[in-house]
């Protein structure tokens, strides 16, 4: 058991869109995750993704909530030239990328953890998969209206 840790999903939506959520990773988890997401996105067949700076960021006003588009080969660098400039700080703000068609979407996020929601089960338990043999996160599962339940 990793304490402190939980991997929860829950539907979205009526799109029944999933959620998967990490549980709270170190700085160098947190990096490490990222990198696998990108990673996860090449696999999933993306060339191109939509970036925008969200909740904590310290970017110019008008890039707050404002979707970029980049190929994917991108994003890495684009999120190493954010720290180095101090708008955007690896799991102390948020930064959401997601497929130009919305249906795959990842939320880097200030508490620590990583979200990510899909409308394709396939994909949400290749990700569980990934990141409980990554060692990021202990599963948590809802139950009707009890939750969490361990799995």
């Amino acid at each position: 058991m990793i304490f402190g840790r939980r991997l929860v999903v829950r539907p979205q939506n009526a799109r029944a869109q999933m959620e998967l959520t990490s549980g709270m990773l170190s700085r160098d988890e947190n990096q490490r995750a990222i990198a696998d997401s990108v990673e996860f996105l090449r696999e999933a067949g993306l060339t191109d993704v939509l970036v925008a700076y969200g909740f904590g960021c310290d970017c110019p006003d008008e890039q707050l909530y404002q979707d970029v588009s980049m190929p994917l080969d991108r994003l890495m660098p684009f999120i190493a030239e954010a720290e180095a400039a101090d708008y955007y700080r690896v799991s102390r703000d948020n930064l959401h990328v997601k497929d130009p068609a919305g249906r795959i979407e990842f939320l880097f996020c200030h508490e620590s953890d990583i979200h990510f929601i899909c409308d394709t089960a396939e994909l949400v338990e290749r990700l569980k998969a990934k990141w409980l043999a990554a060692g990021f996160c202990k599963v948590l599962v809802h139950a009707g209206a009890k939750w969490p339940v361990d799995r």
